[in-house]
């Protein structure tokens, strides 16, 4: 016979727990929301050709412009990984998956805030807006954990830990290098903090570094890094762009970095000189907050992991309250209740988006209709950067002639590509690659140039067009 729930167990669910579990589940809702997006498409290509073949891809083999080209696949585990819980729980499970390491390192951020609960819900749901725009099922969510999982391990000084991290990380993702940057940013707090643990750090950050060239790519690694990094700056892809002021989103961002600076200068000093801020690592989180506002002020995707940071080094730096505060009265009950219909709600907007594939989770980018039509279009591909990886994965029939990896690409192709979408000019670089299909959006200039050049439409509708210039040669 089970016994009822003790009276005093309901008691202690106070009003504090009530706002941790809010917090969280509005956290978890928005992660399990996060869209499929380009790039979740063709990493999960990669991911089914790794398994088939037992072997990492390094080589192109999903375009006709640079087939057998050298591909620098940082993310070859994330592929296989992502492609292995795929095939097991299809997109539902992969974007749950991703949802889980958001979390997760969210918890580690409220875990390393040094505030009181109602100090750390004020500031984690103030961030929270601005840090999920670039959230999708792609190994970026992976280096939100890993960024987080360093800064813990950095705070509680295991150092012991930070080489295993970084050999896993190196082969996940590419922003292994903000994790190098970050124990850069960790060494002179160390030194402040703890000399005697410094010199322990400083081995640890050797071998971290080490272990990034223990990857498929050797010692190419930090090469093919930088040189990917120059890549992307001639797409001018949205999430690599400076933030900008007029984005209302970005406002917590702004406004974070404004308190950050301000309180620096106000409170540096005193938390530098106190004891008590250096043993729990506060220096090491402000200095690992100012290590990522540059990277931040320029490319939105580095927005998300500076808020992580900012939030705890920003409690850090707070004055401490001594003044009594006074809590609303204790109604655990109603606590429980609440938390119970919160919940309650969080699922069943999950299934309902789930069941019914709604639009937002993009799980569908491309009708089926003009992927027939595809099909019935012979000849070489043009399409934009922006549905390369849509097509590599729902039409892999057909070789791409560009896509989200960039690497595979030379920069004057990049910038062929750029140049007849602004221009609509298409006329040389389809003769040089022999382009006798094309996958555009509807309206497009390049569409309506094609449209006017006797192109005739195999599909069409108000998002995309499929054409041919079979017969006009």
């Amino acid at each position: 016979m089970t016994e009822p729930a003790s009276p005093a167990a309901i008691e202690r669910f106070t009003f504090d727990r009530l706002l941790t579990t809010l917090l969280f589940l509005a956290i978890a809702v928005a992660a399990c929301l996060m869209p499929a997006q380009n790039d979740t498409w063709w990493q999960l290509r990669a991911g089914r050709d790794m398994w088939r073949a037992h072997d990492v891809l390094l080589r192109d083999t999903f375009s006709h412009t640079a087939y057998g080209a050298f591909w620098p696949n940082h993310e070859w585990l994330s592929q296989t990984i992502f492609y292995a819980v795929f095939a097991v729980g299809g997109l539902p499970l992969l974007t749950l998956s991703a949802a889980a390491a958001v979390v997760g390192a969210w918890a580690i951020v409220w875990r390393e805030t040094p505030a009181s609960t109602r100090t750390r819900f004020l500031l984690m749901a103030a961030v929270i807006v601005a840090a999920c725009g670039t959230w999708s099922p792609r190994p970026q969510v992976l280096s939100l954990l890993l960024t987080m999982t360093t800064i813990a391990l950095l705070r509680a000084r295991r150092y012991v830990w930070l080489p295993l991290v970084f050999l896993v990380w190196a082969n996940l993702h590419g922003a292994v290098a903000m994790g190098i940057w970050l124990l850069a940013a960790a060494v002179p707090a160390a030194l402040v903090e703890d000399p005697r643990s410094a010199r322990r750090l400083l081995i640890a950050a050797a071998l971290s570094v080490a272990a990034t060239f223990l990857t498929p790519l050797g010692s190419r690694f930090w090469i093919d890094i930088v040189q990917s990094l120059g890549r992307i700056r001639l797409l001018g892809i949205d999430e690599w762009a400076p933030p900008r002021l007029s984005d209302p989103v970005l406002i917590p961002f702004w406004l974070m970095l404004l308190a950050l600076a301000g309180l620096l200068l106000v409170r540096g000093r005193s938390v530098w000189r106190d004891p008590i801020a250096r043993q729990h690592g506060h220096l090491t989180l402000c200095a690992c907050a100012l290590a990522l506002i540059p990277l931040a002020l320029t490319a939105v995707r580095n927005v998300p992991p500076f808020l992580m940071l900012a939030v705890p080094a920003v409690a850090a730096l707070l004055p401490p309250r001594d003044v009594a505060r006074r809590s609303p009265a204790p109604r655990p009950r109603l606590n429980l209740a609440l938390t119970a219909c919160a919940s309650v709600a969080a699922v069943t907007t999950l299934f309902v988006a789930y069941a019914g594939g709604a639009s937002h989770l993009a799980w569908t980018p491309l009708p089926p209709a003009s992927l027939a039509a595809l099909d019935a279009c012979p000849g070489n591909l043009y399409n934009r950067y922006d549905e390369g990886g849509y097509l590599i994965w729902f039409a892999r029939g057909r070789k791409v002639f560009l896509d989200g990896r960039q690497d595979p690409y030379s920069p004057a192709l990049i910038a062929e590509q750029v140049r007849v979408e602004s221009t609509g000019d298409f006329a040389a670089t389809f003769r040089r690659y022999d382009i006798r299909c094309a996958y555009t959006p509807a309206a497009s200039l390049v569409t309506a140039k094609l449209v006017q050049a006797g192109w005739k439409p195999l599909y069409r509708d108000a998002r995309w067009a499929v054409l041919t210039g079979r017969g006009l040669e």
